[in-house]
Parts: structure tokens; C-alpha cells; sequence
């Protein structure tokens, strides 16, 4: 099990290594709303969950992490961000067992929706080059206000299914197979890409893991000059620390390609089985959350200090 686990780290370390030679091919950035994240009780830790990973929002920070469910679950997510930007996430994590009730690992389908929606769709006047349509006809009168001939969203979604199971114990490894696609106007882009996950259970109270996420993932638009736009690879290693029965500390190194690595710490107490505070860092901006569970449902908030204002997200999750 130890030399699983060097290689548990040899991969972490190759994955970091491979995102910052990958930046210096990368022509452009996309999808920045995959680096959001998911899930009001991940967020509210920081978003220092890649080692954590133990419900069925691990599709998405780290998918190997879905393989410890014992049973099968579904998760919500909603939020109103700034800027009129609207965010939703839905998933199901569905346990696989044999005949004899042994696991045969967890099987995930998972949708990310990001759009702005009520955009104004305006044009450049027939008669007076330079200067905005004023009517329906598309001509320019001064003095006359700009004319909207309609309104149109800009969405990104995400669609993508996972597998995760047990290697040997205490191993789990994980994978997603994504479809992005970004439709804006009459135009849209769409990619197929893959995350990796790996999970290791160091000790009852001690988890290591990485992820390597948004791989081979280039948007194509269907326009004239075919322009591309590549989603920049994230590559992050986790731990979490059961530091008591009721005490969760975990950190994440993020390194996303372009950019400089980032710390996240976040931490998760429970006050009583069925209800828990959350505080985080995210790369020093705050994040605070709460939670409180309900016979087979929890419902979590979450409060991010975020660069373009307060974030507040709200999740919920069933087991079946």
C-alpha cells in the first residue's frame, strides 16, 4: 500500500508538471465557470474538498472520491451570482452492487448550467455607417433611441458521467467523460474532454488526493474563421484531517494553467449529527458555511467573498 501511495504522489506531481507545459502552447482560456465549483458544502470549505470527496458532488472535484459512497445520491445546486449570471447544478451517484450486495464501484451523470440571459441584440445602422440601428429596418435616425430587435442568452453547460471504484483498499480511482458547449447568438462551440481522480486513505483519520481535471478540452465555434478557444487544465493534490469526531480540516494545492498555484483551506465542525458550520480560505478570499440534515435530505448554504462580489449558494442533497 505505501508504494501506492509515492505513486499516488509521483502522479499528483507529474499532473502539476504537465500543466504548466501545457500553458506555454495554450492560444486562449475558456469554461472559466469549471473553476467555480459545485456544491454549497465543498464551497463553504474553501473549496478544499478534493481529498474530502465523500458525496456525490465528488463528480466533480475529484470523481475517485465517489467510489466510498455506500449509497446511492442526489444533488442540487442553485445560485444568483453578480453580473445577472445564473448558476445550477444537478447529479446523481448511483451505488453499483453485485448479487451479494458487494460494490462494483459508483456510476454518476452530472449537469452544469452557467448563462446570462436578457442580452439585447443591437446592430449597426444601414445608412450611417459606425452608428446603431434606431428602427426596425436596420437605418439610423439621430436622436432616436438604440433599436433591440432581440434577446439572447449566453450559456455554457457541462454534461458529463462518471465511474469510480476501489482498486485495493483504500485506493479509489475515478474518471469523467465530459461534453461542454458554449452557445452564444446564433453560434455555438463544443468540445469532449476527461478529469482523473485518485484517492488514498492513509490512515482512519488521514485521505490524500488529486485530480486532474478539464483535460484535451478545446472549444471549436462554428463560425466562418473557425476560431478555438482552449479550456486550461487544473491539476490539484488534497489532504483532509479527521481531526476529532466532529473536526474536518482539509487543504488543496490548485494550480491551473496560466496561473499561479493556489492554497484552499477549509474546515467543517459538526455541532450535531445533522447540523454543521463551515469556514474556508479561498486563495485568501473568505468562505463560510452551514448545513443541517433531515431525515435522508441535508440542505447546505454557503457565502463566498468573491473578486466580482458576495456569492451565496444553496444545495441540497438526497441518499436513497
Amino acid at each position: 500500500m505505501k508504494s501506492i501511495f509515492k505513486t499516488l504522489l509521483l502522479i499528483a506531481l507529474i499532473s502539476a508538471t504537465a500543466v504548466s507545459a501545457h500553458a506555454a502552447d495554450s492560444a486562449g482560456q475558456a469554461g472559466a465557470y469549471l473553476k467555480m465549483g459545485v456544491g454549497a458544502r465543498a464551497l463553504g470549505m474553501g473549496g478544499a474538498f478534493t481529498a474530502v470527496a465523500d458525496d456525490s458532488t465528488a463528480a466533480f472535484w475529484n470523481p475517485a472520491g465517489l467510489a466510498r459512497m455506500q449509497k446511492s445520491q442526489a444533488s442540487f445546486m442553485h445560485a444568483s451570482l453578480t453580473e445577472d449570471r445564473d448558476f445550477n447544478f444537478f447529479n446523481y451517484a448511483h451505488a453499483l452492487t453485485d448479487k451479494n450486495g458487494n460494490s462494483k464501484g459508483v456510476l454518476a451523470f452530472s449537469y452544469i448550467h452557467m448563462g446570462v440571459d436578457g442580452i439585447p441584440e443591437t446592430r449597426e445602422s444601414t445608412n450611417s455607417p459606425g452608428m446603431p440601428a434606431t428602427k426596425a429596418d436596420g437605418t439610423y435616425t439621430a436622436g432616436e433611441t438604440v433599436y433591440i430587435f432581440s434577446y439572447f442568452e449566453d450559456k455554457e453547460t457541462n454534461t458529463f458521467a462518471s465511474y469510480a471504484r476501489e482498486l485495493a483498499e483504500g485506493f479509489y480511482a475515478g474518471v469523467n467523460v465530459k461534453y461542454l458547449k458554449h452557445e452564444l447568438f446564433k453560434n455555438k462551440a463544443d468540445t469532449f474532454g476527461l478529469d482523473l481522480g485518485l484517492l488514498y486513505e492513509y490512515s482512519d483519520k488521514i485521505t490524500f488526493g488529486a485530480s486532474l481535471r478539464d483535460i484535451n478540452e478545446t472549444l471549436e465555434w462554428n463560425t466562418a474563421s473557425g476560431a478555438k478557444d482552449d479550456v486550461p487544465l487544473t491539476a490539484t493534490f488534497g489532504i483532509a484531517y479527521k481531526a476529532t469526531d466532529k473536526l474536518l480540516v482539509a487543504a488543496d494545492i490548485n494550480k491551473l494553467e496560466r496561473e499561479d498555484a493556489k492554497l484552499f483551506l477549509g474546515a467543517e465542525y459538526a455541532i450535531q449529527d445533522n447540523v454543521s458550520l463551515r469556514v474556508g480560505s479561498r486563495d485568501g478570499d473568505l468562505t463560510l458555511g452551514a448545513s443541517f440534515g433531515l431525515d435522508t435530505w441535508r440542505f447546505d448554504y454557503s457565502y463566498g467573498d468573491e473578486t466580482l462580489g458576495d456569492a451565496h449558494r444553496i444545495s441540497a442533497s438526497k441518499t436513497f
